[in-house]
């Protein structure tokens, strides 16, 4: 499956039944586990956590998690192709492998058992990476290449038949040379078209010319005002034939300046709320108290942090038994609290911002930008 909102949805849509989901998250980045030994490992201890979580289930239910794990070891085995997969989620019930999504970039590896498939990992590789297009465009050629989580491909190439000079050199006539003008023009019309249906398709987060100076800049004038806001940067150097590997270290590039200019700017908005409790809320506690009022806009989370809680019979979660038997039992104990944090305000519909440590976050695993 793709890693895209739609697909996502329809996972989470997936009618419940008897038996659980058991997902699971794997790291494979060949730079930390060179050879297939190295991850099959890690996963096999991912399998023995999720056998223990099943042992407090009923029989029926227990059974199924065991054939899941069974079914798991075995696809990763013998199906897997790892490639230039660094991040790979699987969706396992009733002892199949019913779904399964790779990416080329490291995920947090983990194993969830629950009534519907886990899917918090793949909202936040979501609200943290972009969708991106890469325009070349020469006056009689272009193509567009995407760029996702990773990776970059070629989306469609545009040809016209654009007449060239004549050949005793000049323009022959102004009716030759306005004919000129109308197969180029044409030509960027067709691209834009391209363009526009990617962009209705799914939504484009920045946009990348690359091509002659005098080209690009007659193809940038044509660009509505939607797609022209998405412009990022000067326009490229780059050749027609350029490959996906050039395209995608390229695109990564870009990617970070966009990541970095977007938490630049969520962080100044933390720090400028610091003190007012209707704006912003720090810790775990104050912001559990957000996502218990679904109040969350963003959720900024140190990645790895975790923390025992609880959850109350009316789905509200808390550091102590007692505060969550205050919103009305029974209650039931929480592994995590940060797992049940973002699954929340993804379902909420926040945006996730992960951190690979506490320091921009005054040394809290959590904080958050409030709605109201």
């Amino acid at each position: 499956m793709d890693v895209s909102a739609a697909a996502i949805r329809k996972l989470v849509d997936r009618p419940a039944t008897a038996a659980p989901v058991t997902s699971v998250y794997l790291d494979t980045d060949g730079a930390r586990f060179p050879k297939a030994g190295d991850y099959e490992a890690r996963l096999d201890g991912l399998l023995r956590d999720a056998r223990k979580t099943a042992e407090e289930l009923p029989d029926d239910a227990r059974s199924a998690v065991h054939a899941d794990t069974e079914a798991i070891s075995r696809w990763v085995r013998t199906v897997f192709d790892r490639g230039d997969v660094r991040g790979l989620g699987l969706f396992a019930s009733g002892g199949e492998v019913f779904e399964h999504v790779t990416v080329a970039m490291p995920i947090r590896t983990l194993v969830k058992v629950n009534a519907r498939p886990y899917v918090v990992p793949l909202e936040a590789l979501l609200g943290r990476h972009h969708h991106i297009a890469l325009v070349l465009v020469e006056r009689d050629r272009a193509r567009i290449f995407r760029y996702q989580l990773g990776r970059a491909w070629d989306h469609q190439g545009v040809a016209s038949d654009v007449h060239g000079q004549h050949k005793q050199g000049g323009w022959s006539a102004k009716r030759y040379e306005k004919n000129i003008e109308h197969e180029v023009a044409h030509h960027y019309k067709d691209t834009l078209d391209v363009l526009r249906h990617l962009h209705a398709e799914q939504r484009l987060d920045a946009v990348v010319l690359a091509g002659p100076q005098t080209e690009v800049a007659e193809f940038a004038k044509r660009l509505p005002a939607n797609l022209g806001q998405l412009v990022h940067g000067a326009p490229l150097s780059m050749p027609l034939h350029v490959g996906p590997d050039d395209v995608r270290e390229r695109l990564s590039m870009v990617e970070q300046a966009l990541v970095s200019s977007r938490r630049s700017q969520l962080l100044a908005r933390l720090a400028a709320a610091q003190g007012q409790s209707e704006k912003a809320a720090k810790g775990l506690r104050h912001v559990l108290e957000a996502v218990n009022g679904k109040r969350v806009e963003v959720l900024f989370v140190v990645e790895g942090a975790g923390q025992p809680g609880y959850r109350s019979a009316t789905g509200m979660l808390s550091l102590h038994e007692d505060e969550a038997a205050a919103y009305g039992g029974p209650v039931e104990p929480v592994a995590d609290l940060i797992d049940e944090v973002i699954e929340e305000a993804v379902r909420s519909g926040a945006h996730i911002e992960l951190f690979r440590d506490e320091v921009r976050l005054d040394g809290h695993p959590v904080a958050a930008l409030l709605r109201f």
